[in-house]
């Protein structure tokens, strides 16, 4: 889980920084809570989607078969 600080919000984009480094990145803002503000701190957990990820390799494979 990654921790992470809402900065500002600049038009549709939120300005997050990340960790104790405050690596930054910007997250339009309609993908976050609507409840989200600059002064929020909130939680990003990244996972990796496997059925998603095995779908699109199966799609491919398909094609290169074709």
């Amino acid at each position: 889980m990654i921790s992470g600080y809402v900065d500002r919000i600049e038009e549709d984009l939120a300005v997050i920084l990340l960790g104790e480094e405050e690596y930054q990145i910007e997250i339009p803002c309609k993908l976050l809570p609507m409840d989200i503000n600059e002064g929020n701190y909130i939680k990003l957990e990244i996972k990796k989607d496997k059925a998603s990820t095995q779908a699109a390799l199966k799609e491919a494979m398909e094609l290169m078969e074709d």
